[in-house]
Parts: structure tokens; C-alpha cells; sequence
């Protein structure tokens, strides 16, 4: 069963997250201090993957027939042909200071679907960042309409998220040192943030001063994440081996 995503579902959690009182005052939603950039293990068992991801996050991607709405790159990244993906990932990384994290996550999809495992940590992870950016950067008001497409976009980026970091952190996690160092990449490959409103348009941020520190929290926790890996080694295989996360991602 493909996994889904639902905005009515997170339109509910967002007004209920805004009726305990997590917003108030100044305090910017999602500015925070960051948690690490992902859970190093899904929070409940894992799926096989010995097939691609079964996963829709509407209406940027569906698993069933390989629908991709993301604007430019649509169509190439439908391509069954890796030689032909690989291609356009070495293109899309010439051009990644105007990509959007949704053109990201799909191609770390389509890469982990056509057997490029490693890439797909790495594009994943990108992906990751950028989004994490948008969201902490987003002019608080632009949360007030659940309808906004600002709304729309960070429910769609959580999901992405979510749904393929099942498989990606799942693979990640066969070798704990390609993990830390395709994160470090992405770490040291975003020292400042891009232009958002360029790859934004129609979204308003809060004043682009602010955009520096911003990044810089994000790569905080994108360092947590790398430091918990790297400290953790054991741990984190002995949880792998309880759940027999190796049998089902490492193969």
C-alpha cells in the first residue's frame, strides 16, 4: 500500500498545534532550536525495500505511474534509465542554488529507486536543508491560512521527509560512515543560504538579513545529526539488528 500524504490531516494537526499555544508571542514557528536533521532509526518497523518506494505526497509526487509535477526536471526524472538520471543529477547539481526542495526529494527518490543508493542519501539530505531554510524562514503571518501555498509546501516537505527518509535513513544505516559523510557534504555544501526569494516567488520571508543565522541553525542540526551517528555507532547497530533493519535495507 502506497504511503500517503494528506493535507487535510496536517491542516487539523497545524490548528491544533496553534491551539495549544507552540506559537505566541514573537517566537517565529519551526525557529526552535533544531533537533537533529532526522531520527537516525524510523520510529516504527521499517518496510522491505526490495522494490522502490511505494509513497504519494500530492501533488508534487505519486509512486503509481510515476507521476512528477515539480515544475522543470518533471519529466526527466520519470526516466528508468540511470545512466540518463545520473546525467541529470550532475546538471540539477549545477543549477542547485535555484532548485526547490521538492525537485530534490523526487530525484533522491528516483535515484534510491533505480539502485543509486548512495546519491540518494546525499540529494535526500539536500533536499532536507533547503526545506528546513524555507520553513525557518517564512514571515510568521504566512501561516495564518491553511490554504496559503506556503502551508501547502511545508506540510509536502514534512512529508517527504518522513515517508522517504523510511528508506533512505533505512539504507543510510547499513554503513554508519557513508551516512556521516554524505551529511557532511551537505553540511559543508551550504555555508550560506541561497536566494530565496528567486526560488520562492510568490512567498514572503522575514527580512533577508536574518537569512545567515537561519542557515546556520539549520546546519547546527544537520551537525547534531552527524555527531549522534558518529557517537553512537553501537547503539544505533544493535537497534538496526532488534528490528532487522540490515535484512531488509542492506541487501
Amino acid at each position: 500500500m502506497r504511503k500517503l500524504f494528506f493535507p487535510v490531516f496536517f491542516a487539523c494537526l497545524f490548528i491544533i498545534i496553534l491551539m495549544s499555544g507552540c506559537t505566541t508571542g514573537q517566537t517565529r514557528l519551526l525557529l526552535s532550536p533544531i533537533p537533529p536533521t532526522a531520527t537516525p532509526l524510523p520510529t516504527r518497523t521499517p518496510v522491505p525495500t526490495s522494490t522502490s518506494m511505494s509513497i504519494s505526497v500530492l501533488p508534487f509526487y505519486d509512486s503509481q505511474g510515476t507521476q512528477i509535477q515539480v515544475g522543470e526536471y518533471s519529466e526527466q526524472l520519470k526516466t528508468d534509465d540511470l545512466q540518463l538520471l545520473t546525467a541529470m543529477a550532475q546538471e540539477m547539481a549545477q543549477q542547485k542554488e535555484i532548485l526547490t526542495p521538492e525537485q530534490m526529494y523526487v530525484l533522491a527518490i528516483r535515484l534510491y529507486d533505480l539502485g543509486d543508493k548512495d546519491n540518494s542519501i546525499y540529494w535526500y539530505y539536500e533536499a532536507q536543508f533547503r526545506a528546513r531554510l524555507f520553513q525557518q524562514a517564512i514571515e510568521p503571518a504566512q501561516y495564518i491560512n491553511i490554504n496559503d501555498r506556503t502551508f501547502e509546501l511545508t506540510t509536502a516537505y514534512d512529508s517527504f521527509q518522513k515517508l522517504a527518509g523510511e528508506y533512505i535513513n533505512g539504507y543510510a544505516g547499513c554503513n554508519l560512515d557513508n551516512w556521516v559523510k554524505f551529511t557532511k557534504m551537505v553540511k559543508d555544501d551550504n555555508p550560506v543560504p541561497p536566494e530565496l526569494h528567486k526560488i520562492f516567488p510568490d512567498v514572503i520571508f522575514v527580512k533577508q538579513e536574518q537569512w545567515q543565522a537561519i542557515n546556520d541553525e539549520v546546519s547546527v542540526g544537520l551537525g547534531k545529526l552527524i555527531d549522534y551517528i558518529s557517537e553512537n555507532g553501537e547503539t544505533i547497530k544493535q537497534q538496526r539488528a532488534q528490528q532487522n533493519m540490515d535484512s531488509q535495507f542492506c541487501n
